[in-house]
């Protein structure tokens, strides 16, 4: 019998700032790219780089939308967030606030068929219009988060069951609100629970 064809993986870029004030404190998500990466048959590829600058943040948007990075089409921004914005360093300083709209700035018209998710808290609260604008803007095929304040293990948990579910759709419209659905057949109670939030570009 022949063997099945080995699943096209999709890989994820992961840009993570600092969760603790205290330097000391090392939380971090890349354990679970970590087992993504050793999943059968997928072995999801990724990419993870720590940010602590505004600079930093805008130099990798823009590294991953280069064509040598096409194969890691889910860009996943864990950070903490406010609504309309992510949030790193020391937030009294507003050069450690980046909203929407700056992002959108940075990667406008460069994501067709890419997937952008904020794991930050709250950073979905916004009116399905604007989340449509930044649609618009970058061109990306979908944009996911939440739309409150999250607990940290509940929502790194559920995003490793939204990876999985990414895996298993094509990077279409069709293929996203597949996704989307799968996410909340298979993992409902945290996705009510974190307020998780797909919009998919129409």
């Amino acid at each position: 019998m022949p063997r099945k064809p080995r699943p096209k993986p999709k890989g994820v870029f992961c840009l993570e700032g600092d969760w603790s004030y205290k330097i000391h404190k090392a939380s971090s998500v890349e354990p679970i790219l970590t087992l993504l990466s050793k999943w059968d048959p997928y072995y999801v590829p990724y990419i993870h780089r720590d940010i602590a600058t505004r600079e930093e943040l805008e130099y990798y948007l823009l590294r991953w939308t280069r064509k040598s990075l096409t194969r890691y089409p889910i860009l996943y921004l864990a950070f903490h967030g406010d609504s309309e914005r992510l949030l790193f360093g020391d937030v009294r300083y507003s050069r450690n606030t980046v909203t929407l709209d700056d992002v959108a700035g940075v990667l406008e018209g460069r994501c067709q068929g890419r997937i952008i998710y904020f794991a930050s808290c709250s950073t979905l609260k916004l009116h399905g219009n604007l989340i449509r604008r930044f649609l618009k803007r970058t061109g990306a095929l979908a944009v996911c988060g939440y739309r409150k304040e999250v607990d940290w293990l509940d929502a790194t948990a559920f995003e490793l069951m939204v990876f999985g579910a990414m895996q298993r759709g094509s990077l279409t419209a069709r293929g996203a609100r597949a996704m989307e659905r799968r996410i909340h057949r298979h993992a409902a109670y945290l996705a009510r629970r974190l307020e998780f939030r797909m919009v998919v570009r129409s």
